[in-house]
């Protein structure tokens, strides 16, 4: 499936979460996310869980924690 992280497509297996999409987008970005400097967000500005599932054709932005 293809999801949009930050305006980089990204192909993922079905029934990857959220923290594995941060994964296959840059490693760099997973630790800053699993450290709590990063947050996702999805198109309509919520905050996800990392545990949350994704889906075919989802947009999500990478922001730093507030």
């Amino acid at each position: 499936m293809k999801v949009t992280l930050n305006n980089s497509e990204i192909i993922l297996f079905k029934g990857a979460t959220i923290s594995e999409m941060v994964l296959a987008y840059s490693a760099r970005s997973f630790k800053m996310f699993k450290s709590g400097k990063l947050c996702v967000f999805d198109r309509f500005g919520n905050l996800t869980e990392p545990d949350g599932p994704v889906y075919d054709g989802q947009l999500f932005y990478l922001k730093r924690s507030e």
